[in-house]
């Protein structure tokens, strides 16, 4: 009897082991997964091709003039995008900075100003001045631009000496930054821009005259891509792309005679950019020279309207030393002029950010002999 009942139960466990064998063998069947394969590898996905209907960017005109020696990239300073589903509440409100110089007939400058005394105007219109300082304590970013092509040979050792000495008493380590920038056709970045005056300094000292253009009674240069002079794309670069995007007021100091002759952007060009890029202009005007074939120099002289233009539209002014004996003279004019300006802001009246320019004005409201005085001041910006 005992026997009988074991050979019943195991005939019934057997029984129950072969229908789950089925069942599994009917669920592999199922899935047709009969074995695991092997992992598959990741492949990166392909640049996605732009839809027909995507606008494209048309190429820049004109092309990029040649720079060596570039400025670091933009730093990114987007943030990354909240997420928390919290409502943030956006200012759109435009506040307008105009720094501004104001001296005398004898070139005095003008150092007891109030908000009374003037009135700041936007294409025409009287504005409402929000904050009115006289500020000497801001950051200030500058680039020495030299001209360093052939007119220029007979001067650089006195532009270096100038520069450097200007470099000592106008850098303040903790609070500024320069850089020196050189160009012929092509512009080179000596030193990007740093507060270390030691490395300043040195590419100073670097700067020097390189053979390359045409002199009477030699040979034509083998090379003539580096021959000519272009000032407009210098000034249009340095004001894009070196100092856009530092803090604090921003200042290209050119040492140059104003000639330009293988820019690819016009005058019109470099100013509208220093104004975009909120640039002052400073310059020194420095007669250019040329061998005589006598063994002389023929002294090519100075572009002063083309300087004088350049830096007043945007703030800036144009000095013009006698002999390179005044060529540090000019550099103390420039600082003296940095350090002794009025921050002026205001609200525009129109709001309306159309990427148009506005003029800006500054008036003198005192009477008496402030109506020969002169105002240094940018003369507008981009609603933006």
């Amino acid at each position: 009897m005992v026997c009988s009942s074991l050979r019943h139960g195991v005939a019934w466990i057997a029984a129950v082991v072969m229908l789950l064998m089925a069942a599994w063998s009917s669920s592999v069947a199922q899935s047709g997964r009969k074995r695991e394969t092997a992992p598959r590898q990741y492949e990166p996905p392909k640049p996605k091709s732009p839809l027909p209907s995507e606008p494209q960017e048309p190429p820049a005109t004109p092309s990029r003039p040649r720079v060596v020696g570039q400025p670091d990239a933009p730093r990114n300073n987007d943030s990354e995008p909240d997420d928390t589903g919290e409502d943030t509440l956006r200012i759109q409100t435009q506040l307008v900075t105009v720094p501004f110089a104001v001296v005398d007939k004898r070139n005095r400058y003008i150092n007891d100003l109030t908000a009374q005394d003037v009135q700041v105007l936007e294409n025409g219109k009287p504005q409402e001045i929000f904050s009115f300082t006289r500020e000497q304590d801001l950051p200030l970013t500058f680039a020495l631009v030299f001209d360093i092509s052939g007119s220029q040979q007979y001067s650089i050792a006195e532009q270096r000496l100038a520069a450097k000495t200007f470099l000592r008493q106008a850098l303040r380590p903790e609070k500024d930054l320069a850089g020196v920038v050189t160009f012929r056709r092509d512009i080179e970045v000596r030193q990007k821009l740093t507060s270390n005056l030691t490395a300043l300094e040195r590419a100073v000292d670097d700067v020097r005259f390189e053979s390359g253009g045409y002199v009477y009674g030699g040979t034509p240069p083998l090379d003539p891509s580096i021959t000519g002079t272009s000032l407009y794309d210098t000034v249009y670069v340095v004001s894009s792309e070196m100092l856009p995007r530092e803090a604090g007021r921003r200042v290209i100091i050119l040492l140059t005679d104003g000639e330009d002759t293988t820019s690819r952007y016009k005058l019109n060009d470099a100013i509208d950019m220093a104004l975009r890029s909120d640039v002052q202009v400073y310059a020194v005007g420095i007669p250019g020279g040329v061998p005589n074939g006598f063994g002389g120099v023929t002294i090519t002289g100075i572009d002063r309207r083309t300087l004088e233009r350049l830096c007043e539209a945007t703030g800036g002014r144009a000095f013009f030393p006698r002999s390179p004996a005044d060529y540090v003279t000019a550099f103390q004019q420039i600082e003296a002029d940095l350090r002794q300006q009025y921050i002026l802001t205001y609200v525009p009246s129109d709001a309306t950010r159309d990427g148009s320019f506005r003029a800006i004005a500054i008036k003198i409201l005192r009477s008496g002999e402030a109506k020969d005085w002169r105002v240094f001041t940018r003369k507008g910006y981009y609603a933006k």
